[in-house]
């Protein structure tokens, strides 16, 4: 009989298996008593027999659970080499009992104390046998902890074996259990004002008859403490302001440990740093004050990104500057650049250039190129500026535009899921399209434009490009001041929600959707200039038309009428095959609206609801999912749409 309590030392685990009595492998013979000894060069076959608590848990034949304490043992070379040929049946058990020795290590481990394992040869001919291995697991033990601090009062010490005996009640011994019981406590304590607590005794103590691993942990707390000065030790382009706004602790806070944390969470979150390193300086330690020391070491970033985005345009014909082949197809090629800490303190620089390369003989390119610069902690903590210059030439479905713009945006999170973005923008532009466009005057060809934007966004999904949860909202009105147009102002209303909901725990299927409305407040259609109209279609709209082409045509001219409202929806079944590729079916829609001219020669087709339906692929990088979409227009009109649109990019559609 067992005793009733084992002793061993913590996490010494293979001194486990010197307690195991280790029963030999039984060997049975067939009916025609073939000798051991002809057992050479032979095939076997592995089966597992799993036990717990005395309900059979399956029985492995080649296809393996989710168990963690399966897949450890499929691991074993008795089950991972099955099917290949042995040499001598003494090889045979000899392997087979060193892996019963490692099944009881892994019981031990995950907190099964109590295992029996058996195992058997079956010799069928003499180059066949069938190995069954027998595991009863029995009952994990449970993890009961009795604690001790040396140096305190009872009160204090009686407190803290209540607050975690509670805390673990019902917990499994594992050996992952029993490392962050001791993990919490020293956590605790050094949440308590303790910055240095000394552990001087960890012990386990099994009780086989009541399954119970008793932990006896004896803990010295040290000196309770407050934080002294803090000493930056950080690259010199760094601002000392920058760091400071990061730290969460004040001069004469009782220690927190919680509170460095928080700290080195904040200054690596913004990735400008290689290593962050806080750590008290116990040498200095001043009666019950302790200094801080943070070093920063600066992670010199120069990052290069190329992307190639792929999308439908439809066949158009202007007649200046602006015409473009028939058929032609958008291509964007994008290179980005990005530096680090240019000026220090945290600011990074982004230079963008995109091209769509046409055909020669149009004589002409679409491009553009942005500056920006990324400035943290402008005004209060966290927040940030971005200031932006750009040139864009462009041509679309409805207008060739060239553009220039500068614009401020500052951004600042009201929450850990809650953004708010405000800002201004300057824009000249000239713009050239249809003709019947520009028919009583040459307004709206050339004008400037003031935005003032306001955005709040609220964010919980669990990533940008490749969401699997949660769900996003957002609300954006903006100003538009212009001058040399046919209007004085523009007020803008854009509302968005996406949802994203994981059909199973592993995230492999999951179901996603938007919705999205998009209004101009006031002004006639009639006034506003093409390019800040609304429209659908696209890669990232409805995807079985043209970016565009999701709207009424003018009816006798080649171009979509845009509106003054749109409401658009897009649903999405994304199923994950491997880990790195995955399917997914969509249907998308949108409708546009308030588009009604009171010029009789820009009449609109009737309005409906334009829907397209879909499937893609899904290549998953470290970056995010590359996506190709074959998309599919509902009640195509001849002539005009595309039968299908092929899309490449980067990132989900939403």
């Amino acid at each position: 009989m067992l005793k009733k309590y084992l002793f061993f030392a913590l996490f010494v685990f293979s001194t486990m298996a010197e307690n195991v009595k280790i029963v030999r492998t039984k060997i049975i013979p067939p009916a025609g008593k073939i000798s051991a000894d002809n057992m050479r060069d032979f095939h076997y076959q592995t089966t597992l027999h799993l036990r717990q608590n005395e309900s059979v848990l399956g029985v492995l034949s080649g296809i393996f659970s989710d168990s963690e304490i399966e897949e450890g043992i499929k691991e074993l070379r008795t089950f991972s080499e099955s099917g290949r040929i042995v040499g001598s049946l003494k090889s045979l058990t000899d392997r087979i009992d060193n892996d019963v020795v490692e099944i009881y290590n892994k019981a031990h481990i995950l907190g099964f104390f109590g295992v029996a394992v058996q195992s058997q040869i079956k010799l069928v001919d003499e180059k066949h046998a069938d190995v069954k291995i027998h595991v009863d697991l029995g009952k994990q033990f449970d993890l009961k902890l009795n604690l001790k601090l040396v140096g305190v009062d009872e009160n204090f010490n009686a407190d803290y074996q209540r607050e975690f005996e509670k805390m673990f009640s019902g917990t499994s011994a594992s050996i992952s259990e029993i490392k962050n019981a001791i993990n919490e406590m020293i956590f605790a304590l050094q949440s308590d004002g303790f910055f240095d607590p000394t552990i001087l005794e960890k012990r386990v103590y099994l009780n086989y008859d009541k399954k119970i691993a008793t932990l006896n942990l004896t803990i010295d707390p040290g000196q309770k403490t407050r934080f002294y000065y803090t000493k930056i030790d950080a690259f010199p382009d760094i601002s000392t302001e920058f760091i400071k706004n990061r730290i969460e602790w004040t001069e004469g806070e009782i220690f927190d440990i919680r509170k460095i944390k928080q700290t080195m969470d904040s200054l690596q979150n913004t990735q400008i740093f290689s290593q962050v390193s806080i750590e008290p300086l116990k040498e200095k330690i001043v009666a019950d004050k302790v200094p801080i020391l943070i070093k920063l070491t600066e992670d010199k970033k120069h990052l290069v990104d190329f992307s190639l985005l792929y999308s439908g345009t439809r066949n158009m014909n202007f007649d200046k500057k602006s015409q473009a082949q028939k058929k032609l197809k958008s291509i964007i090629a994008r290179v980005s650049w990005i530096r680090n800490n240019a000026f220090g303190g945290g600011e990074k620089l982004r230079f963008t250039v995109e091209g769509t390369p046409m055909k020669a003989q149009s004589k002409r390119n679409d491009y553009s190129f942005e500056i920006a610069l990324v400035q943290p902690d402008i005004m209060i903590q966290d927040n940030a500026l971005e200031s932006i210059i750009s040139r864009r030439q462009e041509l679309t479905n409805v207008f060739f535009k060239k553009s220039d713009k500068i614009s401020l945006m500052f951004r600042y999170p009201l929450s850990a899921v809650t953004l708010m973005r405000i800002g201004c923008a300057v824009e000249n532009n000239y713009i050239d399209g249809c003709e019947v466009f520009f028919r009583d005057a040459e307004a709206n060809r050339r004008y400037r434009c003031i935005h003032l934007p306001l955005e709040f966004i609220f964010n919980n999904t669990d990533d940008f490009l490749d969401p699997t949860e949660g769900y996003r909202s957002s609300i954006k009105f903006c100003y538009m001041q212009f001058g040399g147009a046919q209007i004085n102002a523009l007020y803008n209303l854009d509302l968005g929600f996406s949802y994203n909901y994981a059909l199973d725990e592993l995230k492999k299927n999951l179901f996603s959707f938007f919705v999205t409305q998009k209004n101009i407040i006031g002004n006639k259609i009639d006034d506003i200039p093409l390019d800040k109209r609304l429209y659908a279609g696209g890669m990232n709209s409805v995807r079985g038309y043209a970016h565009q082409m999701g709207s009424e045509m003018i009816l006798g001219a080649d171009s979509p009428m845009g509106g003054k409202f749109l409401l658009e929806f897009g649903t999405e079944f994304r199923r994950k095959i491997s880990q790195d590729f995955g399917l997914v079916i969509f249907l998308d829609g949108a409708k546009i609206s308030q588009n009604h001219s009171q010029k009789s020669y820009l009449q609109t087709e009737s309005k409906r609801w334009f829907f397209s339906v879909g499937a893609g692929l899904r290549y998953f990088t470290s970056i995010g999912p590359i996506r190709i979409d074959f998309a599919f227009p509902l009640k195509r009109r001849k002539g005009i749409d595309s039968k299908m649109q092929f899309i490449i990019s980067l990132g989900q559609a939403f």
